[in-house]
């Protein structure tokens, strides 16, 4: 059912790596995904993402803090020999690859209310993409529709970051042939009301089936590649179900949840996508789709 469709949203999707170093030298990678919505270079991919962007940003002004504290107290008479240590968790260097090397993302917006984020390619040549995406229609999703969601799990991402040259290094990076379909079915809509600074609906799509760790940012679409949502995160919703299982001897009480994908409604995305002023092809009733400027 959603072989031509999956051949199509693969034209338009790409993976991002976020890279991150730690104080103690500890090197960590997350993979996401992220929508090319047009030939200009626009993206869409998950809020999320950028949560440990936010954090390296306070812990740089922390460490600059604990230094000055430092050498301000070694130049005092009598102070005391023992130096602040700064947390080892802190992060100390981090980056994004936009699936591209020599690629950034700029004029980002980043909404975390909703979950998501938009900015723009730089450089970037259309291309690059072969085909783009079709948001479609928000009055026509209805709870019961087949869809599928597509990213890049399971992409075993390696990187080592490079001291001399004070940069990351991905010996590993995510291919397209990692991308990874599953499909389900619109189980709900939910509506948290709006922002709070009005602007948009938070509307949600939730579906039978999880998204997985890699595929968030990434397209959840019909049978057509049309897009229906954004992968946002994944709700474990407890069933009150509570089996006993038996384990080395020891008898275990279970608890059952229901792994539940949520996804940015297309309505909310084209929200965000027409304040940002970003054109994007959308569906119509005659010609197809449409593009909104």
């Amino acid at each position: 059912m959603f072989a031509d469709a999956c051949q199509r949203v693969s034209e338009f999707i790409r993976p991002v790596v976020v890279s991150t170093r730690l104080q103690n030298g500890e090197v960590r990678t997350q993979c996401g995904t992220f929508i090319v919505v047009n030939r200009d270079g626009w993206v869409i991919t998950a809020g999320h993402l950028y949560d440990s962007f936010v954090k390296y940003q306070t812990d740089l002004n922390k460490l600059r803090e604990i230094k000055e504290l430092n050498e301000s107290r070694s130049s005092r008479p009598g102070a005391p020999a023992m130096e602040m240590k700064p947390d080892p968790t802190f992060i100390t260097n981090h980056s994004f690859w936009w699936g591209w090397d020599g690629v950034k993302l700029n004029n980002v917006f980043v909404n975390r209310q909703i979950d998501i984020a938009v900015g723009k390619l730089e450089p970037f040549d259309p291309s690059w993409i072969r085909e783009y995406p079709v948001f479609k229609d928000p009055d026509h999703l209805r709870p019961g529709t087949s869809i599928c969601r597509m990213g890049f799990p399971f992409s075993n991402v390696e990187c080592v970051f490079d001291e001399t040259a004070n940069a990351f290094r991905l010996s590993r990076k995510p291919t397209l042939e990692a991308m990874f379909p599953n499909d389900g079915i619109h189980s709900r809509t939910v509506d948290l009301g709006r922002t709070k600074d009005g602007l948009f609906d938070r509307l949600y799509v939730d579906t039978s089936s999880p998204g997985i760790p890699g595929q968030s940012g990434g397209p959840i679409f019909d049978s057509e590649g049309r897009i229906y949502a954004m992968q946002a995160s994944t709700l474990f919703i407890p069933l009150n179900l509570h089996p006993f299982a038996d384990y080395e001897g020891r008898t275990v009480v279970e608890n059952q949840f229901l792994n539940v994908g949520r996804g940015v409604h297309v309505r909310t995305i084209r929200q965000v996508l027409e304040n940002r002023g970003v054109r994007y092809d959308a569906e119509g009733d005659e010609s197809g789709f449409r593009i909104i400027e």
